[in-house]
């Protein structure tokens, strides 16, 4: 039925308005305490006076609380002073008659009778009046008496009515909270615990919750702080809680999580000045208060309230007032463990920082890291940071820079997010140049540059197990970057995703070099089970290059990049990429044949100065070129290639004539000089540093004279050995003892001198000045003396051999240039620190009691158990003290050998041979010197196996021949066999030479640990075919290095060291055999390990003089 319109007939009167019921009140001025009495006077039927009674009372207070009137300020306090004492009950307590009665009276009969404008006029009346009388110290105990009578039951219960009236009585909602906001906070808070004790009419809440949903969203700034909305009063009554409530008080309230949740509900509706309030009051009395416990505290910090105070931290504008106050609320949240939230945690979740009990019996079987049930067992670790984790999950890091900078706060806080966040974490990487892209790569870069934590995120030192592998390999290379995405990445044509890759894969590296330098400390430390570590170390390794791209991908982005200035910055990336490859992933880096040749070529030829701009870099990739050419094996420094006037040695070593205190080039020099047995003492090379130093820049003719003496050396260094052999002998003097001989350069300089009277007359000069100025500088040095004096008389007699300038001080000229090593092991410092510490060797280990290996294999698939070298382990067991570790072995190898014919391995057939004949060696011995096989023999096995599974490797086909001769081995004759077919022969490969001695030398090295394996090696006289091998000229410092080795390993076998004195003369040839620096001291301190492990007694009396003769 549609609504009746007005008609046109005017002989009806419209309907009258409603009357306004709100009158306008009357304000009077104050003049005498007793007008105050009558104006607030409580009649029935005089509503309308008491409310401008009210109204004037109001004014009057307003003016006393704001100083309107200063000069009449005395008077009205007076006023007010005489006012309350009038109205001051007899008894306190009385509820009948209460101060103030004549206003209450009125309250309770507004309140009664609905008159809500009266209530809300009332209740504003004595919000004022409270405000008034706490800013003034001589109304104290008026004050103290409003407070508690506004406190009777009877008054709260008024005040409550007024709490639930409905949201859009707000005229009447807000003065109660006013006035329960002032009691509270009346003196300090002294009556705050009674407003708290009488909860349920003052602190509902229900009520407050509903009441903080009541805000206003169309007001201004000035709007709002002028009439505030209920739900800014509700702040404020809380926080005045939160203020001067007692730690008990507190914590209760803070229980109530709905009311915490609320209280930053419409954060970001709310004003600037509230939200500023609101944090600043919730981190002082909250979050710092240091007697609140933590679960209260947590209360407030639920993932609800953190998100709503990143939106004003993060999502605002800048200009928002509570901007700063928000986002350091948060920091401080995240990085400071007494707010309650954040629990300090690294790399250990709950409960796996120890062994379990049954992982500690005696009876257990020792599995390795496998024995322990939780390790690496779930790849979405458990965390304690529950709530930092979920609220983090919400951030938008690759978006805003803020929100970025409060994820890393607790990545560093707490490094147990960073796996736990990247396990949940989705990320869209494929290569696509997109901000979104570029957001998520700069965070991910970010995250990679985090530090590690102390003792690997343990608290108390070190842990008893190491961390789980997975937790550390994604601290190092987030889960989101996967080997396919790093692969595209890296063969992208866009340079800045190409550059991204190559960036966050060199902070991987370093990082992962830390990590397994601290796992090899915590391994140090610990008290027990120290090879978890090792073993954790190697599977930490193994899964990050299963995360790591292919070589041939990083060798292929090294080669795309332009050699120009324009890409000098990339060019320094990846050149430092491949570098760390080389030092951290050698077997990978190795694994791909890669020429450095060409671009070291190409980097020394660009040595002139450049742009001061592009220096710095182009020193730094020439040094990480440096090092990859020390590390390559197919590095050619004696050939002259590309545009090099000559050769790369020669080019380096006249650039660091320039610069002679690069330590670091320095020892690349040297190493090469000593590999290529050109030099064999680091002071020939300072010597030879020297000479070119004072002579820089180093002529042509200079350069050339050496480069061609370099090539000499390289090609036919045993025709000069020859000749410095013939020349001293020749020359001997009739006194006895060993004779040294220098180093080939010097033989080598002597003979092409005779040649320098061919040249131009400036160039004779240039070379000769060179000449004699090396040769006296040899004579500071620890070079041989009597042949470098034979050899300087062969040249310095000739015609035309004229000097240009002599060094006037050739000692200081050394000097100038030597740059301070690592101190070498010599006879007093072998003195000073012992004799087990003094050569950088380990001691054969001892048989461990637990053999994990006998099972291990078999919970792999079986090609996998052959890299591991979980095969290789037991082929060890085959050699085990005990003999029910030799059974339980022989039954395992039987399983394998069965398992390696049913396989689909591509050698399956040459494996088979190998663990065939080791079995029939094991069980139908030839020779019977013990129940268990040689370590000489079983070791031999496992480093066949490495080469069986390589059909490239060097001694494929040597080994393979080995293996058809028989169907058992001979432990007596293997070694001196394999050393034949090495030492004595021709390689399989024309460089290959050195290799397959060195590799022999790595077996006897490893194989050499029981007295039986000692009579192996004295029987087959293989000391001394091995200790023939360092008066080689060709043999390097690592071949030098391993044979010392064996020898000091030899000295842990009861009864070496004597077999050593007696039937191999060691003493004698270590005095005997040439070395540079650090070689010589390496023999020192094995000289002084035998003479003291020696049966010294026996000895003596074997040789008839005392063992400090010999």
């Amino acid at each position: 039925m549609s609504k009746r319109g007005r008609t046109d007939d005017d002989s009806r009167p419209p309907k009258r308005p409603k009357p306004d019921h709100v009158l306008q009140a009357v304000v009077e001025e104050i003049h005498f305490a007793r007008q105050l009495q009558e104006l607030l006077t409580f009649r029935q039927d005089g509503i309308q006076q008491l409310r401008g009674g009210i109204a004037s009372f109001k004014a009057f207070l307003e003016s006393v609380c704001y100083h309107r009137d200063e000069d009449r300020r005395s008077r009205q306090l007076a006023i007010l002073h005489e006012f309350l004492d009038s109205e001051k009950p007899a008894d306190a307590n009385d509820t009948e008659r209460p101060f103030l009665a004549q206003l209450w009276q009125a309250w309770s009969f507004a309140s009664q009778n609905n008159n809500d404008h009266l209530c809300s006029q009332i209740s504003a009346l004595f919000a004022l009046l409270v405000k008034t009388l706490s800013s003034i110290l001589d109304f104290r105990d008026h004050g103290v008496l409003l407070c508690r009578t506004i406190l009777q039951h009877q008054h709260l219960r008024m005040i409550r009515r007024s709490l639930d009236a409905p949201k859009h009585k707000d005229f009447l909602i807000s003065p109660c909270l006013r006035l329960l906001t002032e009691v509270t906070s009346f003196d300090g808070g002294l009556l705050a615990k009674e407003v708290y004790k009488r909860r349920e009419q003052t602190f509902e809440p229900m009520a407050l919750r509903r009441n903080l949903g009541a805000f206003k969203t169309d007001q201004s700034e000035e709007e709002a702080r002028r009439r505030p909305a209920i739900r800014t009063l509700t702040i404020r009554y809380i926080l005045t809680h939160l203020k001067y409530l007692h730690q008990g008080g507190k914590a209760d309230l803070l229980k109530n999580r709905p009311l915490c949740t609320s209280l930053f509900h419409f954060l970001q509706d709310d004003p600037a000045d509230v939200i500023a309030e609101l944090l600043s009051a919730t981190e002082q009395h909250v979050l710092k208060d240091a007697d609140l416990p933590r679960s209260a505290k947590a209360a407030l910090l639920v993932e609800h309230n953190l998100e709503r105070v990143t939106d004003i931290a993060t999502r605002s504008s800048a200009d928002h007032a509570a901007f700063q106050t928000a986002f350091a609320w948060l920091k401080a949240v995240c990085s400071e463990p007494s707010c309650g939230v954040l629990r300090i945690s690294g790399w250990y979740p709950p409960g796996t920082d120890r062994f379990s009990e049954d992982t500690l019996r005696a009876d257990a079987i020792d599995l390795g890291l496998d024995s322990v049930d939780f390790y690496d067992r779930d790849q979405k670790p458990n965390v304690r940071n529950t709530v930092l984790l979920t609220w983090i999950q919400t951030l938008r890091p690759h978006s805003n820079l803020r929100e970025r900078e409060l994820l890393l706060t607790c990545f560093r806080s707490a490094p147990e997010l960073v796996a736990a966040y990247f396990a949940e974490k989705n990320m869209q990487l494929e290569p696509k140049l997109s901000n979104t892209w570029i957001g998520y790569a700069s965070l991910l870069f970010e995250v990679v540059q985090l530090d590690l934590p102390a003792f690997l995120g343990y608290e108390d030192g070190w842990a008893q197990l190491p961390p789980q592998t997975y937790i550390m390999l994604d601290s190092i290379l987030p889960r989101s970057l996967t080997q396919k995405v790093l692969t595209r990445c890296l063969n992208q044509s866009n340079d800045l995703i190409r550059f991204f890759a190559v960036r966050i894969l060199v902070m991987a590296l370093q990082k992962l070099s830390e990590v397994q330098l601290q796992l090899a400390k915590g391994s140090d430390s610990a008290v027990s089970k120290t090879e978890l570590w090792k073993e954790a170390s190697e599977r930490l390794h193994e899964a990050f290059v299963e995360r790591f791209p292919a070589m041939k991908d990083v060798v292929g982005a090294f080669r795309k990049i332009p050699n120009d200035d324009e890409h000098l910055l990339q060019q320094e990336a990846v050149t430092h990429l491949l570098r760390l490859c080389y030092e951290v992933l050698p077997l990978q880096a190795a694994a791909e044949p890669f020429d450095i040749s060409a671009p070291l070529t190409a980097a020394l030829v660009k040595t002139d100065p450049i742009a001061t701009a592009e220096e710095a870099l182009q020193s730094i990739r020439l040094e990480h070129l440096l090092q990859i050419a020390r590390r390559s094996p197919g590095m050619r420094w004696l050939t002259k290639q590309g545009a090099l006037e000559h050769s790369p040695l020669m080019t380096l070593l006249k650039i660091h004539a320039e610069n002679v205190n690069d330590r670091q080039v320095r020892d690349l020099i040297c190493g090469v000089l000593a590999e290529h047995s050109i030099l064999s003492t680091a002071s020939g090379l300072d010597a030879l540093v020297a000479v070119l130093h004072h002579l820089a820049p180093v002529s042509e003719a200079v350069a050339s004279f050496l480069d061609d003496c370099f090539s000499r050396a390289n090609k036919q260094p045993v025709k000069y050995l020859d000749d410095m052999e013939a020349m001293v002998a020749k020359h001997a003097d009739d006194h006895e003892g060993p004779r040294t001989l220098p180093s080939i350069l010097p033989a080598v300089l002597g003979e092409q001198a005779a040649y320098v009277g061919n040249r131009p007359r400036k160039e004779q000069s240039e070379i000769a000045t060179f000449i004699i100025g090396y040769f006296d500088l040899l004579r500071w040095t620890a070079e041989a003396k009597d042949g470098l004096e034979l050899i300087r008389e062969s040249f310095e007699s000739l015609d035309r051999f004229q000097v240009l300038e002599e060094l006037h001080d050739p000692k200081s000229t050394l000097l100038n240039v030597e740059i301070s090593r690592a101190p070498i092991a010599t006879e007093e410092n072998v003195k000073a620190t012992g004799p087990v510490h003094v050569l950088p060797f380990s001691a054969p280990s001892a048989e461990s009691e637990n053999h994990p290996e006998l099972l291990k294999w078999s919970q792999k698939d079986l090609g996998l158990a052959i890299e591991d070298g979980d095969i290789a382990a037991l082929m060890l067991c085959l050699s085990s003290q005990y003999p029910e570790i030799r059974s339980q072995a022989l039954v395992q190898l039987h399983r394998v050998l069965e398992k390696v014919l049913e396989s689909t391995l591509e050698d399956k057939m040459q494996i088979y041979f190998l663990l065939g004949e080791l079995i029939e060696t094991y069980e139908h011995p030839i020779e019977t010197s013990s129940d268990a096989t040689p370590y000489l023999v079983t070791c031999f096995a496992t480093h066949a196996l490495e080469i069986e599974i390589q059909p490239v490797h060097y001694l494929y086909p040597k080994i393979n021949r080995f293996l058809n001769k028989g169907p058992a081995w001979r432990p007596s004759k293997l070694p001196t066999h394999l050393l034949k077919r090495t030492v004595l022969s021709e390689p399989e490969e024309d460089d290959s030479y050195w290799k397959e001695v060195q590799w022999v030398l790595d077996w006897l090295v490893d194989g050499t640990r029981t007295v039986d394996d000692l009579e192996i090696l004295r029987k087959g006289k293989v000391f001394e075919q091995i200790m023939s091998l360092c008066s080689s000229p060709g043999s390097g410092a690592r071949v030098k290095e391993r044979v010392l080795e064996l020898l000091w390993r030899v000295t842990f076998i009861e009864g070496g060291s004597t077999t050593l004195i007696k039937r191999t003369g060691s003493l004698s040839w270590l005095n005997m055999v040439p070395g540079e620096e650090r070689i010589a001291g390496l023999m020192q301190g094995l000289r002084k390990r035998i003479v003291e492990t020696c049966d010294q007694e026996e000895i003596e009396e074997w040789g008839g003089v005392s063992i400090d003769i010999m």
